[in-house]
């Protein structure tokens, strides 16, 4: 397993997916949210969800990384999210106000 800041397993407050990942553990996860547009679900429950590669299964309270909260892109080199238009936040997990889109300008 490679290197994480984050706690990493299948126990409450760990999270399945480690933050350096690939062969040679170089590539980095972004920061990691639940996708604002489903409000019904939190895809970062990992309690009791099948692990990849089946090696076991979540307990309560267990996380899912969910890279840039399925609202932007993941640079797989840096770490970084580019959102999709409308979002921003570093996990791109904040829906952009009038506001906020009009300071952005």
């Amino acid at each position: 397993v490679c290197d994480s800041a984050w706690k990493v397993g299948l126990d409450a407050n760990e999270t399945q997916t480690p933050e350096w990942f690939g062969p040679d553990c170089s590539l980095r996860h972004c920061p990691s949210g639940d996708d604002p547009e489903t409000p019904l679900v939190d895809e970062t429950n990992c309690s009791y969800a099948l692990a990849a590669g089946g090696r076991g299964r979540g307990k309560y309270l267990n996380k899912c990384h969910v890279d840039c909260s399925n609202r932007g892109t993941c640079d797989y080199l840096t770490g970084t999210c580019t959102c999709f238009p409308g979002y921003h936040g570093a996990n791109c997990g904040t829906r952009m106000t009038a506001t906020v889109a009009g300071e952005s300008s």
